[in-house]
């Protein structure tokens, strides 16, 4: 028989080559996802979610229950006799010293610390290790009439150590805003200050500490207040993924 023209075994065929794959099957063959893989991924991507939300959740939690974010006693006794001659202002991770009386300012980021390498001594024979307590980098600047001398410092064991010291016409804002790194390479950036005269280097540090008030008792802040802002900041980071992945 045939039906318009189209023998009947041959439109049997036809429907079968257009109709015979699953749509399945066509999906992959054309590197579409199937439905049936599309709901394994969301499935699976649920459950990678769900699972950093619950340690994310529980890690806030242990930093919480662990005390490390009230301030030591120590600490906020040393904030508050700083506080009678600088304003302490924290700006997310930075925080910034303003001497009250003076055009000195005073900054350092919770993370800019130097970590010491571990050091080996023999002794009676037995090799004994000691590891230095890391060290944290501040910017100290004074202005005056356009011009500013910047004073890049680290604090070790609670006194200040300068590593280089500049001149510069960029604003004491700007160099706080990038951490005492100055960007103009065409500028002098400064002598290599060990290289400096001994008295030299010796009036510098009596400059530091007694014009600019950059004594034992604000290096030791610099060093224990970093590590209660990182503290915080990690916190806040991990209130902050959860806010954003739920």
């Amino acid at each position: 028989m045939f039906r318009r023209g189209i023998p009947i075994v041959r439109r049997a065929a036809i429907k079968r080559t257009i109709f015979g794959p699953s749509s399945s099957a066509l999906a992959a063959l054309k590197g579409v996802p199937s439905s049936a893989s599309l709901l394994g991924a969301r499935t699976f991507s649920s459950e990678a979610q769900g699972t950093l939300l619950k340690i994310l959740s529980r890690e806030e939690a242990e930093e919480r229950d662990s005390g490390n974010l009230e301030m030591p006693p120590e600490l906020a006794n040393l904030k508050a006799t700083l506080e009678q001659n600088w304003k302490i202002v924290e700006d997310g991770a930075t925080t910034n010293l303003f001497m009250k009386d003076k055009k000195v300012q005073v900054s350092f980021h919770c993370q800019d610390t130097v970590e010491a390498d571990e050091q080996y001594h023999e002794e009676d024979g037995d090799e004994l290790e000691e590891e230095e307590a890391a060290s944290v980098r501040f910017c100290v600047t004074v202005s005056k009439a356009g011009k500013t001398l910047v004073i890049n410092c680290v604090s070790e064991y609670g006194e200040a150590k300068i590593e280089e010291v500049i001149t510069t016409a960029t604003t004491a804002d700007a160099i706080h805003g990038n951490q005492g790194d100055l960007t103009e390479k065409a500028q002098f950036q400064g002598p290599d200050f060990l290289e400096l005269a001994e008295d030299l280097q010796g009036a510098f540090l009596d400059y530091l500490e007694f014009e600019c008030g950059v004594n034992s008792d604000l290096a030791s802040f610099v060093a224990m207040y970093t590590d209660y802002r990182e503290q915080m900041q990690y916190v806040q980071f991990l209130k902050d993924a959860q806010a954003i992945i739920s």
